[in-house]
């Protein structure tokens, strides 16, 4: 912000002398709205070229020393049955919004912002890397801060933690204020995008003690979810995944008694558990970096019959699956109506029983900088955007009906005619209290509601994923085998997908 002058009057005993100040005040005056109007243009530029901060640089990356940290609340800690359950053994759906260069490229305030701004989306947690987003020039310095504090006092890896911590540290207080999990992620990336040079120039040892060090800062924070951000491919025998394996050594040994969830997003293409799950233990294999989930990623719009295959791959019975990296907003992999496509894989990850999602927008992520895609400035701005508010209403359906123990994947009990295939095939599950079915297009549609157990009337509405709202069809009737249902019109954009709810009545 520029400095502003006072104006005051000045006395003197003489017209010439006023004359003369008056002169010289006139002078300097220009001077200084000169040199304002500069240092206005820079604070500017700076600004511009992050788009993260409503602040100058180095007026809000200070650390608040924090007091007690309240952890009452539900946050992931182990896996049971292909989900993620928490603390109480309730099932834990993991709603996350990729955030990677949030630490790097945001002051506080800004940080604080854009966390409550997805809170009340619903989002109940972030995928956030603390330093090693380095796409092209445009992100800066990967280890520094938008304040330009380091991240290492030293080199990466193979040093002590720098005064950019901070960032993470506030990043990680602030998501815990607001009950939302971390998902804290080891930023390797391909090439020189990332930093998987530097972590092979620092050796096993820096590696190890990294790990530690890392899970030592956070202990007191139990809702963190370890996450390694690949996008390459290596294995457990060669130098990145020896590595890889050294840092979470270090991470066990620093959590002590008690290990954090891990979950890795592999090179597109193969899943989780061809890339990482099947190298665990053994000679040669992960001893310390043993996934809790297995992976999907995959760009394809037939959002059921991607995932599909990834919750039914042969060896991978046991576990559960988060669509690690699905397309982005703004990003190129879909055709047609985009927002459709955006709440087909909302729907279908969970529906079709996933346990985690992480939702991205090629706007929010670089936080400013130029991305791969259409991003830059105004990233705060998509919040209002309709991909976003509809995630809203996906996931309020979603923690309504889905977060259930009993939930199970429709194995065409419910659905008798409808299903449909490809990318208009539709997603479907239910349980002992309701079934739902998410139909990407129009159709003629016939449900079994005696699939709720035990019911002895049922309720049926229609919900719309664009605006959230409930049409009623029948607000109770009783169950039967075949029942016909009229499938509304379409939406003001074209789009005709729905959700059909049934619920007891």
């Amino acid at each position: 912000m520029a400095p502003k002058i006072r104006g005051r009057s000045v006395k003197s005993p003489s017209s010439m002398i006023a004359l003369a100040i008056i002169g010289i005040s006139a002078f300097l005056m220009l001077r200084f709205e000169a040199q304002s109007e500069h240092y206005a243009s820079v604070i500017g530029l700076r600004l511009a070229a992050g788009d993260c901060g409503e602040v100058a640089a180095d007026t809000a990356w200070k650390l608040r020393v924090p007091g007690a940290v309240d952890t009452n609340f539900s946050y992931p800690v182990a896996a049971s049955r292909r989900r993620f359950i928490d603390q109480n053994g309730n099932v834990y759906l993991l709603k996350t919004m990729s955030s990677w260069a949030m630490a790097q490229r945001c002051s506080n305030a800004t940080i604080t912002h854009a966390l409550e701004g997805l809170k009340s989306l619903g989002f109940n947690a972030i995928t956030v890397a603390p330093f090693g987003v380095h796409l092209n020039n445009s992100f800066g310095d990967r280890y520094q801060n938008g304040s330009g504090q380091r991240f290492f006092i030293g080199a990466p890896f193979a040093s002590d933690f720098g005064p950019a911590w901070a960032s993470m540290d506030w990043t990680v207080e602030e998501a815990t204020r607001l009950r939302m999990t971390v998902v804290l992620s080891l930023f390797l990336s391909w090439g020189d995008s990332g930093t998987t040079l530097d972590l092979l120039r620092a050796g096993p040892d820096n590696a190890y003690k990294y790990g530690k060090s890392l899970a030592v800062r956070y202990t007191r924070y139990p809702n963190i979810v370890w996450h390694v951000m690949g996008d390459f491919v290596w294995s457990a025998g060669d130098a990145a995944g020896r590595q890889v394996d050294a840092v979470f050594h270090g991470l066990k040994d620093g959590e002590g008694g008690s290990h954090r969830l891990i979950i890795a997003e592999q090179q597109r293409g193969p899943t989780g558990y061809q890339q990482f799950i099947q190298s665990e233990g053994g000679e040669g294999g992960y001893q310390w970096f043993k996934q809790s989930a297995n992976g999907l990623y995959d760009y394809g719009s037939n959002s059921v019959e991607v995932f599909d295959a990834v919750y039914g791959e042969r060896g991978a019975e046991r576990y559960g699956v988060v669509d690690i990296e699905p397309p982005y907003v703004n990003s190129p992999h879909y055709s047609g109506n985009k927002d459709q496509q955006y709440r087909e894989r909302n729907y279908a990850v969970f529906l079709r029983g996933g346990i985690g999602i992480n939702f991205g927008h090629e706007k929010w992520w670089p936080f400013g900088a130029a991305g791969i895609y259409d991003g830059g400035r105004h990233w705060f701005e998509i919040l209002g955007d309709p991909p976003l508010r509809q995630a809203k209403y996906a996931w309020s359906l979603i923690d309504k009906y889905v977060a259930d123990p009993a939930w199970a994947r429709d194995d065409g009990r419910f659905v008798r005619v409808g299903i449909g295939d490809g990318d208009a095939k539709a997603a479907s599950g239910y349980s002992n209290v309701a079934a739902l079915a998410y139909f990407p297009t129009g159709r003629s549609v016939t449900v079994r509601t005696t699939v709720i157990s035990g019911a002895t009337s049922v309720k049926l509405s229609w919900y719309d994923p664009t605006t959230g709202e409930y049409s009623l069809i029948s607000k109770s009737e009783l169950p039967i085998e075949n029942r016909t249902i009229a499938f509304p019109a379409s939406h003001p954009d074209g789009s005709d997908d729905w959700i059909l709810v049934v619920e007891r009545a």
